[in-house]
């Protein structure tokens, strides 16, 4: 750029010195035309026409020349300018080469710890496989130890189920001579034989299924089928069938609570066949000498609200043996059952079967769940209190 610049410089000063010798020589030339002429004409006339003629193309020629030096000039700025872009240009190049080397020099760092890295990382594989085969032939010693074991295990199984079934046999024998409820029978809803202490065999209908396993069915209402007004004597006794309505006897009943301690479940359906239940985990009943009193129910839980409890320590009565509080009339009779009562009852579950839901006394009732109101279904059933079931 320096070199066009003093380029422009020359040609200038070679356009103003052309320009002082073309003058010089028109002065020249009239200068010489004055003193030779003899003819007196007008002197300064004939120097200006011929000043003109002759200067004119040397003026021509200047000026041409002036235009090309100018053109030349614009030329040269163009470049000028041009050059300055690519000067630019150069320096952004500069500057992207050493950001380039830049990364250069950081992606041969990151090689050079990559490099490192795998060769660790070879070192700790080969470690590590060490480790692996001290543990692979751990393991294959622990394999072989536990196909012996695995053997001697398969051998003790056998022996157990052998033990196994010599002791279910003998459990069934032993049910079949000692069983005194139906907790041997579990999960059984059939009837089974019991030897009821101080009373000796009978018939009961087991229940593993409502409220859980081992329940004895002491009574069960349901179709209407068998008539529970009944006399002293049919209640001590028992009535009806274990297939279908039954009340299982006083006596029984008596004799069993007093052998072990027993809970008491009732399970109470209405006619839409909304069930609740009410239990008592302390049951006991007295003998015929003290009318088979309520002796005891211990706590209460359930959904059906606690109608017994009025009635504990109250005694049994029948239509033919009056055992109630109300001095004016028998219980058993204004209610047409046979149960527990005082001044009156506060349910009523061996009255009279109604085949819909009725508002009489006489029916089928637990007070506190729904008054007075006929029950299409009822069962009692007692268990042991203490059983591992």
């Amino acid at each position: 750029m320096n070199t066009l610049r003093r380029a422009s410089g020359i040609m200038r000063i070679k356009e103003v010195y052309i320009f002082k010798l073309l003058l010089m020589a028109a002065v020249t030339v009239c200068a010489t035309s004055n003193s030779v002429e003899d003819n007196p004409i007008d002197s300064k006339d004939q120097c200006n026409a011929f000043c003109f003629n002759t200067l004119k193309p040397l003026l021509d020629n200047a000026m041409e020349t002036k235009k090309k030096i100018e053109n030349c000039e614009v030329s040269i700025q163009d470049r000028d300018e041009k050059l300055q872009k690519l000067q630019k240009q150069l320096v952004a190049s500069e500057m992207n080469a050493s950001i380039f080397n830049q990364i250069e020099n950081i992606f041969n760092e990151k090689i050079k710890y990559k490099d490192k890295l795998i060769a660790a990382l070879e070192e700790k594989s080969g470690s590590d496989q060490n480790e692996i085969d001290s543990i692979k032939r751990q393991l294959d010693a622990n394999t072989e130890a536990l196909k012996v074991l695995k053997t001697q295990l398969a051998s003790l199984n056998s022996t157990v189920s052998l033990h196994n079934f010599n002791a279910k046999q003998q459990h069934e024998k032993l049910v079949q001579v000692k069983a005194m409820n139906c907790v041997p029978f579990e999960n059984s809803t059939a009837i089974h034989d019991i030897d009821v202490a101080g009373f000796g065999k009978v018939s009961v209908l087991c229940d593993g299924q409502t409220a859980g396993p081992g329940w004895t069915v002491v009574q069960r209402r349901f179709d209407g089928s068998v008539d529970f007004y009944r006399n002293w004597f049919e209640y001590r006794e028992g009535f009806g069938s274990l297939t279908g309505e039954f009340f299982l006897g006083l006596e029984i009943l008596y004799h069993m609570t007093k052998s072990l301690p027993y809970e008491l479940y009732i399970q109470l359906v209405d006619f839409q066949n909304v069930s609740r239940h009410a239990r008592y985990d302390s049951f006991l009943i007295g003998s015929e000498d003290e009318q088979y009193m309520l002796k005891s129910l211990g706590t209460y839980s359930g959904n059906a609200g606690n109608a017994l409890r009025y009635n504990l320590y109250d005694s049994f009565t029948t239509y033919d043996q009056d055992h109630d509080g109300w001095t004016s009339g028998n219980c058993a009779e204004w209610y047409s059952s046979g149960w527990w009562y005082n001044l009156y009852g506060n349910s009523n579950l061996n009255g009279k079967y109604f085949y819909d839901e009725v508002n009489n006394e006489k029916s089928i009732w637990w007070y506190n769940w729904k008054g007075y109101h006929a029950l299409k279904s009822v069962q009692m059933m007692i268990r042991p209190k203490y059983t591992s079931i």
